[in-house]
């Protein structure tokens, strides 16, 4: 049976002043309620014991083609980066590499090819031409671009980063972006196609002139993969056409004002991993195209879209003024793992909450936390739906926790 809680807090709260019929009523419980403090959201880079990742084998599956290890990888070519320059190693027909310092541009018109890329530089640049498939093999890079896109994908096709086992890799970008004509690069790391994460090393990516990490496309994030990203500008992760965690550990600090740690433009699904992200950007202030006053709030995540959580830990907090823990356009489905969302932010332009949703939200597993400092930590649009078996449901004015 499934309990409908609209209005709930309202009714709550009307319950607990009705309560008070005289004027020795003790209101040491009432009180209390208002001033319980939140878990403690922080980053987490402890290892994760994750099951196998399983590999789709069927070719009529929608995700075959996210598996880097469902293509043939046998014409490979090295970049070893060494600070002012860049050496290549291999050639393939159908692949033009060419390079200006340590600025390596690739044109990729062969098919599936693997670029091994190692080294260090402090001016230097990755980027991608052609609509064929390709992985980035990650194998101690660290690439600074002063000026643009650490790594930047404009083809459309599946772009596979595959972080080496046991190696670290960091991306940088810089604080203004040499922007060329019909070209985007909206991130430290940026591609136009699909984006996929896999192997079980480490990647840092430190952004200060526009977002992190960024797909027009959409993200997935397998099992072993170590993800940090930092960026004091836009969004830490973002994918317009949705993001899949099947695995992994992922933190995030975006700081920007406005700012979404993550931001999906698509359908969101969680099957694993765990992912932490924290937004402590304020309220951003802007016009419009007509001149008209545009405020947007920051959140730890933010989802045009559908958010479905299966497995797998999740913990958002938001530290900014009008900072939503969760925010989301679509439904939200908890059907097992962790949701915890924080919101500690002031209430001065914008209302800081746990989880605003301008659609529904249905809990039927796992567990569920929702906090605001200073408003409320749950806001439903639509209906707010809890099944029948939960060992803890409770709904107090600044904190709400359901669990299975």
């Amino acid at each position: 049976m499934t309990r409908i809680l609209n209005g709930l807090f309202t009714l709550a709260l009307a319950a607990m002043l009705a309560s008070c019929v005289s004027d020795d009523t003790d209101l040491a419980d009432v009180i209390a309620q208002y001033q319980v403090e939140p878990v403690d959201i922080e980053l987490d880079f402890s290892d994760l014991a994750e099951a196998g990742d399983v590999v789709v084998a069927d070719e009529n599956d929608p995700a075959y083609n996210d598996y880097v290890e469902n293509s043939s990888w046998s014409k490979v070519i090295e970049i070893a980066y060494d600070e002012g320059g860049a050496t290549v190693t291999g050639t393939v027909a159908g692949v033009a590499v060419e390079t200006r310092g340590a600025h390596v541009t690739v044109t990729n018109l062969s098919g599936p090819v693997k670029f091994v890329v190692r080294g260090k530089t402090s001016d230097g640049s990755l980027k991608f031409y052609g609509d064929k498939r390709f992985q980035v093999y990650l194998d101690g890079a660290d690439i600074t671009n002063p000026q643009g896109a650490a790594i930047n994908n404009q083809g459309s096709k599946s772009f596979y980063v595959v972080l080496a086992d046991g190696s670290t890799n960091t991306l940088r970008d810089g604080a203004n972006y040499a922007m060329v004509a019909d070209e985007d690069q909206k991130a430290a790391l940026f591609s136009e196609g699909q984006m996929i994460f896999s192997g079980k090393g480490t990647l840092n990516v430190y952004a200060v002139g526009r977002g992190g990490i960024r797909s027009d496309d959409y993200i997935r994030i397998r099992p072993g993969v170590k993800l940090y990203v930092n960026s004091s500008a836009l969004d830490g992760l973002r994918a317009n056409d949705g993001i899949m965690v099947d695995g992994g550990v992922v933190n995030i600090e975006a700081t920007g004002a406005g700012a979404k740690g993550v931001r999906s433009g698509g359908v969101m699904t969680v099957n694993g991993g765990r992912m932490i992200a924290i937004s402590a950007g304020d309220t951003r202030i802007g016009l419009d195209d007509e001149g008209v006053v545009d405020t947007t709030a920051c959140a730890a995540l933010y989802c045009d879209s559908l958010i479905t959580v299966k497995a797998g830990t999740l913990k958002f907090k938001a530290t900014g003024d009008g900072g939503k823990g969760v925010n989301s356009k679509g439904n939200l489905l908890v059907q097992g793992g962790t949701l915890m969302a924080v919101a500690t932010g002031t209430n001065v332009i914008k209302k800081a909450k746990g989880v605003k949703l301008d659609a529904d939200l249905q809990i039927s597993g796992g567990y569920f936390y929702a906090y605001s400092k200073r408003s409320d930590p749950l806001e439903v649009a639509g209906k707010t739906s809890v099944a029948a078996g939960y060992v803890t449901c409770e709904m107090l004015p600044k904190v709400v926790t359901i669990a299975y």
